[in-house]
């Protein structure tokens, strides 16, 4: 372990390497470039030699050389904490290319500055994946009015358009709000679920006869102990339907579509979102004071207005009280118990529990962290999710030389210990806040 541990770091530390190196070269390139005069295509002509011996000597595409050298050029001369961190090897250069892609829109250079601290803090503890909404959060809050406007000329870009393929096939795209794109898969897996199995909604099989109650693809907390995976985001059909869930999923999306006219329809998206998908926003912001943006659960930063348009129709309420330093969430004012811990849980995960798994927090097992048959309390302090990839590894039935073990500490922050006995800590969801 510690060898590999050792390869990852020289990775890192070559990365930057070759950063400082590519940075060095463009920018005399482009120095170049600002010292002659003529047409455009004449004045391009250093930085186009340079990409091309480049990628003749390393047998690589010109686009993809180009690209590798405005990212160097960008990493060492616009973001040096990152550059920093990567050349200590204390991220990797996933992490600094997530947070100089998502901070490319900050064009102060002192609020970039700020961004950076906070965002290679983050990253330094933390999987890529897990970065990737962060990063956009902790941009749109130090991009200011800029990012703001951004998002909102991004909204009025809308719109629709297909990608024909030699097999018969086509690829339809809809350009439009991350919430809504969101909530309308959400709701196209529920359906795809529905479809592949009408049962699917009846009472839990895993839970008790004195714990049964209606299971929702709204309110789902756990899944199914006979549903199997069958990729990232599926289950194999329990019954006689072969369609995968990404197959049922594409003929549910479809039919939408096509089944119904525009008279039928009375209700726009907005309208039709029913609290499928997880949306933390500023009071401030809901109350039309500010226009600082709503975070979208694992994806980061949506305009206020949808969310404002979504919050004035929603039937209910899922109040979240924050930590004024952390932002982690605390606490619910859910009235009914068991809902209260299954939505502060949801809300204070966001995701799978175990180191660097960003799975999503719907498709994860409400698991006992000390086992209920051993004395474990069903309590939030004794409760988080994680997906069944390694909900296993936990399991008392599996081998101790592979089995994985768990203990959660203060502030939600939960301790793995590995079969060869490396530690490691996972925090909560980070919740980004705006003032």
């Amino acid at each position: 372990m510690s060898a590999w541990l050792e390869i990852q770091a020289e990775k890192a530390r070559l990365h930057a390497r070759e950063a400082s190196l590519l940075h060095e070269a463009f920018t005399e390139a482009l120095d170049e470039r600002e010292k002659r005069t003529g047409t455009e295509d004449m004045r391009d002509i250093p930085v186009r030699s340079l990409v091309a011996e480049f990628s003749a000597a390393g047998r690589i595409s010109s686009r993809t050389m180009e690209s590798a050298m405005w990212h160097a050029y960008s990493l060492v001369a616009n973001f040096p904490v990152t550059f920093q961190a990567l050349e200590s090897a204390q991220i990797s250069p996933t992490h600094a290319r997530i947070i100089t892609d998502a901070g490319a829109q900050i064009s102060d250079q002192a609020d970039r500055f700020a961004y950076e601290l906070a965002a290679v803090d983050y990253a330094s503890g933390e999987s890529p994946n897990r970065v990737r909404a962060v990063a956009r959060m902790l941009a749109a809050k130090h991009g200011g009015a800029s990012a703001a406007e951004r998002r909102k000329k991004g909204h009025e870009a809308r719109r629709v358009w297909v990608d024909d393929f030699d097999d018969g096939q086509a690829e339809l795209h809809i350009l439009t709000s991350s919430v809504l794109a969101h909530a309308a898969v959400d709701r196209a897996s529920g359906l795809a679920r529905l479809a592949r199995d009408p049962n699917s909604s009846e009472t839990h099989p895993s839970l008790g006869e004195a714990e049964k109650e209606p299971i929702t693809w709204e309110d789902e907390s756990l899944i199914p102990g006979d549903w199997v995976y069958d990729g990232e985001d599926g289950v194999g059909a329990p019954h006689d339907d072969p369609r995968t869930m990404d197959q049922a999923r594409a003929d549910v999306m479809i039919d939408l579509l096509l089944a119904a006219s525009a008279e039928t329809v009375t209700a726009a998206g907005a309208e039709a979102v029913r609290g499928h998908v997880q949306v933390t926003i500023p009071a401030a912001a809901l109350a039309g004071a500010s226009d600082a943006p709503a975070d979208l659960s694992g994806i980061g930063p949506v305009d206020a207005d949808l969310i404002r348009e979504i919050a004035g129709v929603a039937p209910g309420w899922d109040r979240l009280y924050l930590d004024g330093y952390s932002g982690i969430v605390m606490a619910t004012d859910r009235y009914r118990p068991t809902a209260e811990m299954r939505r502060y849980l949801r809300a204070r995960d966001g995701r799978c529990r175990f180191p660097g798994c960003a799975g999503s927090v719907r498709r994860c097992d409400l698991d006992h962290t000390h086992e209920h048959s051993r004395g474990g309390a069903t309590s939030c302090e004794n409760l988080s999710h994680l997906c069944r990839r390694h909900h296993s590894l936990k399991h008392p039935d599996v081998d101790v030389k592979y089995r994985w073990a768990a203990r959660q500490l203060s502030g939600g922050r939960i301790e793995w210990t590995s079969p060869h006995g490396l530690v490691f800590i996972d925090h909560p969801q980070t919740h980004v806040q705006f003032s």
